[in-house]
């Protein structure tokens, strides 16, 4: 089989597109009943626009856009128009070119354009949905399988309609970080002017989806009890002035804009806790990330297993109260909690995925 993966974010892109793509490709590659795995994403500044390591085949053809640290507004609008005509006028003839057999797509990409070119490709369709972002709805008619990356983004596509029997939960593939050393963190903490001030630390994009201004105001409430813990957010500002004004207005609250993934696993090892208070996750990297650091966390709500295997950790709804409620329990709780991070197996998620492959392709040639 010879599968191309579609995803704007691709090493050494960062993001949990890119570490999930990332982490599969390679592996896909690696097995025996995959001939070919070819990477379709976006053009990165110095980085080739074709790269061959072994079975595996990363080229660099779309417009630059979802990689960008930063996106004006007016930019981000030309680069959807000029992405979704690349769509249209390449993508079926480089599928047919490169001879692939199926098409897996993170749902990130979207459009009309989009969706009409793969139907173009004449091949079975995989749409990977990670977030709560994606109408599962607009899939229907387009994907052969949905895989989804938790229980929460199912429980989604099922109440959108998607049908049940061409859903796949399959888990994203985690493999535990090596733990930074003491001196590692010391030293983050003098780059980033952290000094030895105690922190609670937001990793991700600057954004309202993931409760930005929510977790601004609980913790200016919060620090009157607490005072000296700062509040760190590491993550490229997608609000804009709007963001930027408000944290010049708060005391004890330190914006350090994007951070590279290996200084920010160091900040999460030196963090009193991570916190994430996002509407729209699917199942987020960052917070498996922390607790495999030893990190105490708030979790994002509606994510089954994170209620199932952390429910002292888990906040209730997106709100100013609820988050400092939480801030006060985490904060004065001594333990961080245990993960199943077997689920997580990078190889079975690997086979799994390779599965669906073979049973689209099947499908298709009955």
């Amino acid at each position: 089989m010879h599968p191309l993966i579609i995803t704007a974010l691709y090493p050494p892109a960062v993001g949990g597109a890119a570490s999930h793509f990332g982490q599969i490709a390679p592996e896909l590659a690696r097995r025996d009943e995959i001939e070919r795995v070819t990477v379709l994403t976006e053009v990165m500044p110095e980085q080739p626009g074709e790269l061959c390591q072994g079975k595996l085949r990363v080229l660099r053809r779309l417009p630059t856009r979802i990689s960008l640290p930063q996106r004006p507004w007016l930019w981000h609008a030309l680069t959807y128009v000029l992405t979704q005509c690349w769509f249209a006028a390449h993508l079926p003839g480089l599928a047919r070119r490169l001879g692939v057999d199926v098409i897996h797509f993170h749902t990130r990409y979207g459009g009309r354009l989009f969706y009409s070119s793969l139907r173009r490709c004449g091949v079975p369709v995989i749409a990977d949905l990670h977030d709560k972002m994606t109408d599962p709805l607009e899939l229907v008619g387009l994907a052969d399988e949905l895989l989804c990356c938790g229980e929460g983004v199912r429980r989604f596509a099922l109440q959108a309609r998607f049908p049940a029997e061409r859903i796949v939960l399959i888990p994203i593939p985690f493999e535990r970080p090596e733990i930074p050393l003491p001196g590692q963190v010391a030293t983050a903490r003098r780059r980033y002017g952290l000094g030895g001030a105690r922190y609670v630390l937001f990793v991700g994009d600057v954004t309202r989806n993931k409760g930005v201004y929510e977790l601004l105001e609980a913790h200016r409430r919060w620090r009157s009890d607490h005072p000296g813990v700062l509040l760190v957010l590491a993550g490229t500002n997608r609000e804009g002035d709007r963001f930027l004004a408000e944290i010049e207005a708060e005391g004890d609250v330190v914006y350090l804009g994007h951070v590279p993934h290996v200084d920010a696993l160091t900040l999460i090892r030196g963090a009193e806790m991570l916190v994430l208070p996002s509407r729209s996750e699917g199942l987020p990297r960052v917070i498996l990330e922390a607790l495999a650091l030893g990190t105490k966390v708030i979790c994002p709500p509606n994510i089954p297993e994170f209620e199932r295997h952390l429910p002292t950790s888990v906040l209730g709804r997106v709100q100013v109260d609820a988050i400092g409620e939480m801030l006060d329990r985490v904060w004065e709780d001594t333990q961080v909690p245990a993960y199943p991070f077997d689920e997580h197996s990078l190889s079975r998620v690997v086979e799994r995925v390779s599965d669906v492959y073979a049973r689209a392709v099947g499908r298709k040639r009955e």
